[in-house]
C-alpha cells in the first residue's frame, strides 16, 4: 500500500454509520474511527438509494472522503440483501444445473438482475453460490460511484481478512449479529468452510434454529477453535446461544481494539466497538485481495 492510498472502511447498524480511516504504511493503526448517527435505518436507505435520508448519508461520505483525502472506500453489503447456498461440483460444473438452482433461489426475479458469485471452499468438491439482486444494490453503487476506487463486499470476506490481519491458521467461527439476523461464517486452515444466514423475530428463537440450521449444514457443527461475534447486539446473541454450544471453542466478542489487534489514537467511543469492527478491518486491508470469488457480475465498482 503506497503512503498516500488511504482507505475508508464503512459498516452500519440499524440507525448508525460507522467508518474506520487506515494509517498508511501501518497495517495494525487506523487514524480515525467514528460513526454518524441518523433518525433511519440505515440499510434501508441506501437500498433504496433516494430521498433525504440516502442524499444524508452520501454527504456524510463525502465528507469524510475529503476530511481525510481517502482515494480508496470499502463498504459491507447487507447480508439480508443475498442468498447463500452451498453447491456440489456436479451442479457449479454444468450450466443447465447451475442455472436451474439459481432459478430455483431467486424465482422472482429476473435473471439479468441477479448479480453471481462463486466462491472457492476448503472442500473442493463444493462451493459457495453468492447471489444479489442489482436493484438492491443500486443505492450501494450510487454511494460509491465517485470514489477513485471503490468495492462492497459480504460479511463473510471479513473472515478472509481477518486471517491476514492476525495471521490466524486454525479454524474460527464468525457470527455476525444483527437485529434480526444473525450471518455465520466459517474458516478452516486458511479457507472458507461455509456460510448462512439465519433470521429470527425472537433472538430466543436461536438455539433451536442454530440446531435445525446444523443438522443441514454440517460445517456448523465442526471444532471451531475461535468462535468470534460482532455486530449490533453481539453480547446478547453470544449469551443467547452459546450455552447449548458443546464450550470447546473460544467465545469472543470484538469489543476492544485490543481484540481485535489494532491500534488507534483515541482510547474511548461513544457506541459500541463490536459494531465498527467490520469497518476496521476492511480499512485495515484494503491491498488484500478476497477469497478468491468468481464473478459472472463482479461486485468491485472500480
Amino acid at each position: 500500500m503506497h503512503d498516500d492510498d488511504v482507505c475508508l472502511g464503512i459498516c452500519y447498524s440499524d440507525n448508525q454509520l460507522f467508518y474506520s480511516v487506515n494509517a498508511p504504511g501501518n497495517i495494525s493503526e487506523v487514524k480515525h474511527i467514528g460513526a454518524f448517527d441518523f433518525n433511519f435505518n440505515v440499510q434501508q436507505a441506501v437500498v433504496h438509494g433516494e430521498g433525504d435520508s440516502f442524499s444524508g448519508i452520501k454527504s456524510s461520505i463525502r465528507e469524510l472522503k475529503e476530511r481525510f483525502n481517502c482515494r480508496s472506500i470499502r463498504i459491507l453489503s447487507p447480508a439480508t440483501e443475498e442468498c447463500r447456498t452451498l453447491l456440489p461440483r456436479s451442479v457449479y460444473e454444468d450450466t443447465g444445473e447451475r442455472e436451474s438452482h439459481i432459478r430455483t433461489l431467486m424465482p422472482r426475479v429476473d435473471r439479468s438482475k441477479l448479480d453471481v458469485t462463486w466462491y472457492t471452499l476448503s472442500n473442493p468438491d463444493q462451493r459457495l453460490l453468492l447471489i444479489r439482486n442489482s436493484d438492491t444494490m443500486k443505492g450501494f453503487r450510487q454511494l460509491l460511484g465517485d470514489i477513485e476506487n471503490a468495492e462492497y463486499a459480504a460479511d463473510f470476506e471479513l473472515g478472509s481478512e481477518w486471517q491476514k490481519h492476525t495471521n490466524i491458521s486454525g479454524s474460527f467461527l464468525n457470527v455476525h449479529c444483527g437485529r434480526t439476523y444473525i450471518s455465520v461464517s466459517s474458516f478452516l486452515l486458511g479457507k472458507l468452510r461455509g456460510s448462512t444466514i439465519i433470521r429470527f423475530e425472537n433472538s430466543n428463537d436461536l438455539p433451536y434454529l442454530w440446531k435445525l440450521f446444523s443438522s443441514r449444514q454440517s460445517w456448523m457443527s465442526g471444532i471451531h477453535e475461535q468462535i468470534y461475534f460482532f455486530g449490533y447486539n453481539a453480547p446478547e446473541i453470544r449469551d443467547t446461544i452459546t450455552p447449548y454450544w458443546d464450550g470447546t471453542g473460544e467465545y469472543l466478542i470484538m469489543n476492544t481494539l485490543r481484540s481485535m489487534q489494532v491500534s488507534a489514537p483515541e482510547k474511548t467511543y461513544g457506541f459500541r466497538l463490536e459494531r465498527v469492527f467490520p469497518a476496521i478491518l476492511m480499512s485495515l486491508n484494503y491491498e488484500h485481495k478476497q477469497i478468491h470469488p468468481e464473478h459472472e457480475d463482479h461486485n468491485r465498482n472500480a
